[in-house]
């Protein structure tokens, strides 16, 4: 069975990087893991793989930022 909270995230009509930017760190990981979860199956989410790859991306930026900060629109 698909995650319902997956759906929320692929569904928002604004950029995943406008989203991803308004997360929190816990949220952020929840959706990495949730996403990676989707990725794990016989036939993934239209749109999983991309979001995966801008999250991972988002989470290094904050993990390289002195102060962890978000990245993008604020």
């Amino acid at each position: 069975m698909k995650n319902p909270k997956l759906f929320l995230y692929l569904d928002d009509p604004r950029e995943p990087d406008e989203v991803l930017a308004l997360l929190s760190a816990e949220d952020l990981a929840n959706l990495l893991d949730i996403l990676f979860q989707d990725l794990d199956t016989a036939e993934p989410e239209f749109g999983s793989q991309a979001w995966y790859d801008l999250a991972v991306e988002e989470s290094c930026r904050r993990a390289a930022s002195p102060d962890g900060a978000a990245h993008g629109v604020a």
